[in-house]
Formats: structure tokens, sequence, C-alpha cells
């Protein structure tokens, strides 16, 4: 069976052969490229990272490849209108690029540079839009394994610890002031086996992520993600007080990725109208986000998924509809979603505790138990990208509902609650959680009959454990 990749070993016993190879980059045209020594050439992995590019709503603005090989991605980049500058750190691969793009006819679009990451003549130009990097993701070689030449590894091989993944976010971060804010980035890295260069990196630093393409080649799992920075440009309005970030919500401008977060809140809600009552070193935040996912995804499912994604983001639970809790059920935060006939918006609001307290005789929890590192703006940042990821429309990129994998998603953080002892009794007597269905209504079974609950106020949560 022939590999869509290379291995280690299949690129320490290839490495000196020079050759030339013919590579279909989009099912219609062919490409002669010239692959020198040392120079990875495209496989399975290009292919796969040039059908995401050829699926972005956009052909036009500049644009830096990582790590450029042959040029086969830069070729694709400028063949689609993009201007293209790319960098590689591989001479031979500099060598090859400079022949392939003239091969195409696309020298005019494309500047090739010697260097890379972390080089001084290593830079991301203000106006860039999109920045693509076929991270290397080998497995550092251990001592019984081939070890190539220095120059192979630094292309070739991921670091160890933090990745090449990591060392660009890092780079990014830096320098974010002069970026572009509609910066995309995207790169193809390895899920599985777990690589040095992780999504969660980027999330716990603020950005917004959407895997475009995943495949498992043998026993490896590539993926490809987009990264960009919530709003766009557009940043979170912040209140000293305000009566209820719910009603702050409706006076945001209509257009773009917009929320509102204040230190004190004096007048918030809950669920039917009830108060929620707060400290000012508490998450008070509220979302403006179009209508129109409610065609892909109910209300109440909406409600429960993004309870489910905060519990994760804090280590806590989720406790059906729209309670955030701690293992003992008691209550941290909560989401509360509200819409007007009058607008095309909805708004998801979120409030949650930092530190536990009693306020009114009533017990409260706080994330800072379990997340000490975690202060307010730091928090409200990753569930900004984190909702971001989920609803935002970025101009490049298709906005996909993935149905059936939010339900399970929802479905899998409410269990984790379940299964530490909670149990449910409804006006009918004792019954048995089954399902969360696609409304986000609880499935359950009592008596050995099923029904769908809607309705809160009919239900009585147990603990046993």
């Amino acid at each position: 069976m022939k590999k869509d990749f290379l291995t280690r070993d299949d690129y320490a016993t290839s490495r000196n052969e020079s050759k030339e190879i013919s590579f279909n980059y989009d099912n219609d045209n062919m490409l002669r490229l010239l692959v020198p020594k040392t120079v990875y050439p495209p496989r399975e992995d290009s292919k796969m990272l040039g059908d995401c590019i050829n699926s972005l709503n956009e052909t036009k603005g500049k644009a830096v490849e990582i790590g450029c090989g042959t040029g086969l991605i830069s070729i694709m980049l400028a063949k689609k209108g993009w201007i293209v500058e790319a960098f590689d750190i591989n001479p031979y691969a500099v060598i090859s690029t400079k022949e392939n793009i003239s091969r195409a006819s696309v020298k005019k679009t494309v500047s090739v540079n010697e260097g890379g990451l972390g080089e001084k003549n290593f830079s991301i130009p203000k106006e860039t839009k999109l920045i693509v990097w076929n991270l290397p993701y080998l497995t550092p070689p251990n001592e019984n394994e081939p070890r190539l030449e220095w120059i192979e590894e630094a292309s070739m091989s991921d670091l160890e610890g933090e990745g090449w993944g990591h060392h660009l976010a890092d780079f990014l971060e830096i320098s974010k002031d002069i970026l572009n804010p509609e910066l995309l980035v995207l790169l193809l890295q390895r899920k599985y086996p777990k690589s040095p260069s992780t999504t969660k990196y980027w999330s716990d630093l603020g950005w917004s992520h959407r895997v475009l393409k995943s495949k498992w080649f043998y026993d490896e799992k590539l993926e490809v993600v987009a990264y960009w920075r919530p709003g766009l440009g557009i940043f979170p309005k912040r209140l000293q007080e305000c009566h209820s970030t719910m009603d702050e919500a409706k006076k945001l401008p209509t257009e773009g990725w917009q929320r509102v977060i204040t230190r004190v809140q004096t007048n918030g809600r809950g669920r039917r109208k009830s108060t929620w009552v707060s400290k000012n070193e508490d998450l008070l935040a509220t979302w403006s986000i179009r209508k129109k996912i409610l065609e892909e995804i109910k209300p109440g499912l909406l409600q429960v998924l993004i309870g489910a994604k905060i519990s994760e983001i804090i280590h806590q639970y989720c406790k059906w509809p729209n309670d955030i809790v701690d293992e003992k059920g008691e209550k941290i935060g909560g989401v509360l979603i509200e819409m007007d006939s009058e607008n095309d918006k909805l708004r998801v609001g979120l409030g949650i505790n930092q530190f536990s307290s009693i306020i009114e005789n009533l017990k409260i929890k706080g994330w800072k138990e379990r997340n000490p590192e975690l202060d307010v703006d730091t928090l409200f940042s990753i569930i900004d990208a984190e909702l971001s990821t989920l609803f935002e429309e970025h101009p490049l990129l298709d906005l996909k509902i993935n149905m059936d994998m939010m339900k399970l998603e929802s479905w899998r953080s409410l269990t984790k609650l379940l299964s530490r002892g909670y149990s449910l009794n409804s006006k009918t007597g004792g019954s048995r959680v089954i399902k969360l269905n696609q409304d986000g209504e609880l499935s359950i079974i009592s008596f050995g009959h099923q029904e769908n609950i809607c309705n809160l106020d009919s239900l009585k949560w147990s603990f046993n454990a």
C-alpha cells in the first residue's frame, strides 16, 4: 500500500534523492515540481491544506507562508489571487520554491525569503490577511530513531515542550498591535498522538479557532485549524457599573462581534426574571449574536451548549438547563438567553462568581477554588474566544453549525454531573435521564414512560453520593 505521508524512517532513507514529481493540486491542474534533497515533497497533508485554501471565501490580499518547502502552497495561493511572501529556513527549499513558482508562472506574485520564525529577517507585514503553515509535526527523535541533518530537523520536526505552533502564537501576541485585525492563521497540525503544538495554547491566549478539516493517516490524525482574534478589531464595551449587561447589550452596534462586560451590576437578572445577585469581583457579561444562528440550533440547546463549554473552561459541571455548578451541585454561575421581536439579535448573558461566599443567606461557590490562576479579564478573554469560535462570522470562513457534534458535546457535559450521583425527580415520580434532544430538552423515563422535559419548575434534582 502506498503511503500518503512520510515517516522519520522514510525521510531518512530518501533525503539524499533529488527528483521531479507531478502533483495534482486541485483535481484539474497538474504541477511539475522540483524537489531537491532535504526538502519535504508534497503529500496528502499538502493536498489537505490546499483544499482548505480553496474553500476560503476571499482570494485576494497579502498572504504569508511559513515553511514553503517546494512552494506548492504558495503557488496555490497565488493561483487563487493572493500576493504571497514565502519563507523557509532551508536554502534548498528556497531554491526549489523559486524554480517552481517560475514553472507555475506566478513569479510576479510570490516573493521567496530564506529565514523563519524567530530569525531577524522574518516578519509579518501589517497588511497580511492570511498566514499558512504546514507545521513540522514529526516527533523529536529518541535515541533509537534516525536523526536527520540539523536543517532537516529544524524544518521537519516539532520542538519538544512547547511546539512551533506555540512559538507562532507568542510571536503574534507580541506583534498584535501592528497586525491586521482580520488576520486568519491556517495551521496544519497533528491532533493524535498529541503534538507539542496544541489548539488549547491558542485558546488560552484568547484566539478563536475552527477545525476546517481532519483526517487519519494510519495511526496519526492531522487537522487544519483556522485561528483569528475575536471581534476582528471590534473590542468589548467595558463598563465600571451598570444595571444589567443584558440591557446594555441592546445599545450595542448591530454590526460585528459585539459584547459588553461590567465590573459592577446593580440589577442583574436570572432565569424567569429572577434577580442575579453578584459582587464586583464576578464575571458579568453579555454577547449580542445574530438571530439567524437559531436557524441552525434551537435556543434551548444553545443555552446548554454554552453552559457546557464554560463549565469545561473552569473545570466544573453543567446542570441542565443553564447552571454552572461544582461537584456538589452548588451554583457557580449561569447562562441566560433573551431576544426581542424588533431586531435580529439575541443576547447571551453570563454571570460567574469568582469567590465562594454567602449572599442574602444563600451559599454560592466561585471559580477561583479550582482555577486560582484565572482573573476576570483572562477568563472573559477565553470565554469570548470560545463563543467566537462557535458563532462569529469571519470574512474568509463559512460559519457551519455541526448540530450532531454540538448536541453530543452538550450531552457529554451533562452526564459528567449525572455520573456523580445526581438523579432527577419529576412531578410524576423518580425519573432517569436518557438523552438530550435537538431542542435542548431532557428526555426522561419515569415508570416506564418516556417524556421530554422543557420546564425546569417540574424537576427536582437530588444528589445521592
